[in-house]
């Protein structure tokens, strides 16, 4: 569900915040520009760079950093995560161009490095590879030429402990921190690495660690429930060390799933990140490959058989599941007494036909409880939908209603078996079957009797990428709004009045309600400028602008 910060107000409580609102807008200029206190909150973006259209001479798309920058620059995030993967010209193309760019623009750089497991004779983190000693001597000496570089990463990290053990990590920082002391280097794992003996034996020789969010361990980006209770396990793990932890949500796809996330889910992650940064929790927030360009939102297909919609009944790779364990989508219908009764649809799933192993997976249609067609996944073909029809007669006979299911049925646990029911085009004959297309999220009840199944709507968004950068945008901005507010060179009292309004704003945005914290960011552009503070009257000015209907 969606985070929401509830403000409860009376009516004594309304007066005074207008006459607060009222007396910051009118505030005087400070008399002098005291220090203020320092942030070092990131709120940044992973990856998802804009390539320019045409391969250069020696044969590579190169990141387009105009393009780049300019996309960034309306995102208000402060960092970006530079990946070096893609093209062999990522590291010239960061050094030559991207970093000295993003100096000039205020934007701070992360490098992001590719660890053993992701590389191959044509695709590493170039040129030294595997080789992060040397990595660790570059990036220390790029970044004392350029500031703005304030420190590197390494995907994947807990899958290459035989590498990275703690004594190379300590190698890795006594290379990098003999040339800049203050570069900083976190390692990105996911939540099951996260332990106590991880930490004991890792935190003396990190800065921090990066972990990226999904539903451990149940593997997707369909579920936010258990964001808050990992980020608090986690960061109370690196609390003892005096090491913060960073969260990466993912706006994109993760590999292993049948969808992408939703621009909902890509907001509620995006601003439990953003509020746990603000009340310190955690160091920073880190959108995974949030597309600046809309045509390179990966893997956002349709998988529907017609229209967009269809009905996904899914099973991570790597996640076990109980005998007996099922997923399903069911909806009671009105039957016709007259008949005939028939159904209709089509149905495949993503399991190759390879004969074997069968007896696990199997999809099924039922009618009131009673399972009236079965197909086991291991012997169905895959790669393309098939019609299926069967005859309800002896199932509804002298009955007005019905409840029809599509289910996902683990006939026997299995321990590491990927597969994604697919159902489209429920077409009944003397039945009321309601939304057999799944091109919305109704009339049909989803449930599971175990977390390890999911069932959902695969929903196709052409639209999904441009929502989703409008939906960390919102987010980056309000919290931004009062980063800078913290952080403004004015007196004390300037300062506290402007978080307050600031924090009002962040108060009414993450309550749902986007009009009047419209109305008080404009309110805040105003006493900003007031105070000569620029940026941040700019910065309140777009974020109003941005977050009116």
């Amino acid at each position: 569900m969606r985070t929401r910060r509830l403000l409860t107000t009376t009516r004594g409580l309304i007066m005074l915040l207008a006459l607060l609102t009222t007396a910051f807008t009118t505030m005087p200029a400070a008399a002098g520009p005291p220090s203020a206190p320092r942030s070092d909150r990131m709120l940044a973006s992973y990856g998802g760079e804009i390539r320019e259209a045409e391969p250069r001479a020696d044969g590579y798309r190169h990141v387009d950093t105009p393009a780049t920058l300019s996309k960034l620059s309306h995102l208000h995030n402060d960092t970006f995560v530079y990946l070096i993967w893609d093209a062999p010209s990522d590291w010239d193309d960061l050094r030559t161009e991207f970093l000295p760019a993003a100096q000039r623009q205020g934007l701070d750089v992360w490098v992001y490095l590719v660890p053993p497991t992701e590389c191959s004779p044509s695709r590493c983190s170039r040129p030294f590879t595997t080789d992060y000693l040397t990595w660790a001597k570059e990036i220390a000496t790029l970044s004392t030429r350029y500031p703005a570089l304030k420190g590197y990463a390494i995907d994947d990290f807990n899958h290459n402990l035989g590498l990275f053990t703690p004594n190379y990590v300590q190698r890795m920082q006594q290379t990098s921190k003999s040339v800049n002391p203050s570069l900083r280097f976190m390692p990105q794992v996911y939540n099951g690495t996260i332990t106590p003996q991880f930490t004991d034996a890792y935190a003396p020789v990190i800065d921090g660690l990066i972990m990226a969010y999904r539903d451990d361990p149940y593997r997707n980006t369909q579920r936010t429930d258990s964001l808050r209770a990992q980020l608090d396990t986690a960061s109370a793990r690196l609390a003892p060390h005096g090491k913060q932890l960073y969260l990466m949500n993912y706006t994109s796809a993760l590999s292993g799933t049948p969808m992408p996330p939703t621009p909902q889910y890509v907001r509620e992650t995006t601003q439990v990140g953003a509020e746990y940064t603000a009340a310190g929790k955690l160091g920073g927030t880190i959108t995974y490959i949030l597309p600046l360009d809309p045509a390179d939102d990966w893997r956002n297909d349709n998988h529907a058989h017609t229209g967009t919609g269809r009905l996904s009944l899914f099973v991570p790779a790597g996640v076990p599941t109980p005998s007996g364990g099922y997923a399903e989508a069911a909806q009671t219908v009105t039957v016709d007494p007259d008949g005939p009764h028939r159904i209709r649809f089509q149905q495949d799933d993503t399991y190759y036909n390879g004969g074997v192993p069968t007896g696990y997976h199997l999809k099924q249609l039922l009618v009131d409880g009673q399972v009236v067609w079965q197909q086991d996944a291991a012997l169905d073909e895959a790669g393309s939908y098939k019609t299926v029809e069967v005859d309800l007669d002896p199932y509804v006979e002298g009955k007005t209603s019905a409840t029809i299911a599509f289910r996902l049925y683990e006939a026997k646990g299995v321990t590491n078996f990927w597969v994604d029911t697919l159902i489209d085009d429920v077409e009944p004959t003397g039945l009321s079957v309601a939304n057999g297309g799944f091109e919305t999220r109704t009339g049909w009840t989803l449930s599971a009797n175990s977390r390890a199944l999911l069932p959902d709507f695969d929903i196709y968004d052409p639209q999904r990428a441009v929502r989703s950068y409008h939906e960390v945008q919102q987010v980056y901005g309000v919290y931004r709004l009062l980063f800078q507010a913290r952080s403004a060179s004015v007196s004390d009292d300037a300062r506290r009045s402007l978080t307050a309004m600031a924090d009002l704003v962040v108060r009414d945005f993450g309550g749902g309600r986007p009009e009047p914290a419209a109305r008080r960011a404009a309110a805040l552009g105003r006493a900003a400028k007031a105070q000569g503070l620029a940026d941040l009257a700019r910065l309140a000015a777009e974020v109003s602008q941005q977050l009116a209907p």
